[in-house]
């Protein structure tokens, strides 16, 4: 009985650290998602996404990987802070993320300050997460 005990408490933990590993791996893949939109980086930016990734703009507009990734050097965003962020699994290969991030882009030559809300969707294949779809809403 003891073996049978401990065996099921090592698949439980060992099933909880890899739950946490691969939520910090999404949250890893929103960090510098986020973080692309400053530095413009279309390498790391290319890889967060797989190819049948596509993303809701916040005006309604279906953009696939190449309009996305084409449409990152038009923003003017000079910075971004993440507000919160929140990963739910809900498969070992698939997970939700949500999250808000506050920014200011350039209009006008003036600094203006904005807030969205945004739902990501990350597969895991090949052993690696990928963002498949993309909501974002501007909140102000």
């Amino acid at each position: 009985m003891k073996i049978i005990f401990s065996f099921l408490l090592m698949m439980i933990l060992q099933n909880a650290f890899s739950q946490h590993k691969d939520v910090e791996e999404i949250k890893k893949l929103n960090y510098d998602w986020i973080n692309c939109y400053v530095t413009k980086d279309i390498v790391t930016y290319r890889k967060i996404f797989a190819d049948d990734f596509l993303l809701i703009s916040p005006g309604g507009k279906k953009f696939s990987k190449e309009q996305t990734v084409n449409n990152l050097n038009n923003q003017q965003i000079t910075s971004t802070h993440i507000d919160s962020v929140d990963v739910r699994l809900l498969t070992n290969d698939v997970g939700i993320l949500t999250g808000y991030i506050t920014f200011v882009t350039k209009d006008g030559g003036k600094n203006v300050t904005g807030r969205t809300c945004y739902q990501d969707i990350y597969i895991k294949r090949k052993g690696r997460w990928y963002a498949v779809s993309a909501h974002v809403t501007l909140i102000n």
